[in-house]
């Protein structure tokens, strides 16, 4: 109970940090943060399907995704072709996850 509780504090404070960077309040104002989120953990090797995953992964995970917004930030890239390939990654992930685990 007590790890749910430091995840709904943490992620108030976040979202203080959020609106105090931008300005402004809006509920969809964090939405193009949830794709790069749930893939840098992918990428850091926690599975998809539950059971096993690791801080230092996450933290590698959140490396590289920042070194590939900065290249596609570099190459002039729309958000929405940024958000598929977010997408592309966590589906060729899983999948992946999926014939080692089977």
């Amino acid at each position: 109970l007590i790890d749910y509780v430091v995840c709904a504090l943490l992620a108030s404070i976040a979202g203080f940090v959020l609106v105090g960077h931008t300005n402004s309040a809006d509920l969809s104002l964090a939405s193009t943060y949830l794709l790069p989120s749930i893939a840098a953990v992918i990428i850091g090797g926690a599975s998809i399907f539950g059971g096993r995953g690791g801080y230092s992964g996450t933290i590698i995970g959140a490396l590289i995704l920042t070194v590939l917004d900065g290249l596609l930030t570099l190459l002039d890239s729309p958000e929405p072709i940024k958000q598929i390939l977010y997408g592309a990654i966590i589906f060729a992930l899983a999948a992946a996850y999926s014939r080692l685990t089977a």
